[in-house]
């Protein structure tokens, strides 16, 4: 009876054991969420947008989020039909912040706290995408279109908040342009290509699309 007890209590103490360890706290993920929307009055008001231009659909971009929310102009030369956002390893610490930070690892979440990801918070801002689909690190816009010359309103947000002067990164000079965040983006958007390019030319803009992404992905 007595080894019988001592059995019983050491599976309850091992059961225990497993379920403290299971419960301990995981390492803090940092949330990221990029909205796009229609023009942003107050940014617009505020400064002038900056135009999207030299890209061409499939060529991937790469930059740092979160960053200073800026409008945009669509001055590819297409009409945007989606839009892709590759989450990339961050590489970031600061011991002295508050809270402390240190390569915490990155995924898309709710950070505007609207139930949604992806989706504005904000009864102003008119979402331009209808399908938002994410698949590991990462997420696309499509269902929608920005027309070429008009403007859009594109910010990520981060959670807790890593924009540049925020707290935890520190301030970036007032006269540098680009203000990017730590946190590393891989872009590229896809388009409806004018009625009167031939079929040569959609051809050739599929394959250098794909050829520049296989690229990115070795380097």
């Amino acid at each position: 009876m007595t080894r019988i007890a001592t059995k019983i209590a050491l599976s309850v103490l091992g059961a225990a054991g497993i379920s403290f360890l299971s419960s301990t706290p995981a390492r803090a993920v940092i949330f990221v969420e990029p909205i796009v929307t229609t023009k942003n009055q107050q940014v617009f008001e505020a400064k002038k947008p900056r135009t999207l231009t030299g890209f061409l659909p499939g060529e991937v971009i790469e930059y740092g989020v979160p960053d200073v929310a800026n409008n945009f102009v669509n001055g590819t030369g297409y009409d945007i039909t989606s839009l892709v956002f590759d989450l990339k390893t961050l590489s970031y610490s600061n011991p002295n912040s508050t809270p402390p930070f240190d390569n915490e690892p990155v995924q898309w979440g709710d950070v505007n706290g609207d139930g949604k990801i992806g989706n504005s918070a904000d009864p102003d801002l008119k979402d331009i995408f209808t399908d938002i689909t994410i698949a590991g690190s990462t997420i696309t816009f499509s269902g929608g279109v920005i027309p070429n010359g008009s403007l859009f309103y594109n910010p990520f947000a981060s959670l807790p908040n890593l924009a540049p002067g925020a707290g935890i990164i520190p301030p970036i000079p007032a006269d540098q342009e680009d203000k990017d965040g730590p946190i590393r983006v891989a872009s590229y958007y896809t388009a409806s290509i004018p009625e009167s390019t031939n079929v040569l030319g959609v051809l050739v803009f599929g394959a250098l699309g794909v050829a520049l992404k296989l690229k990115r992905s070795l380097c």
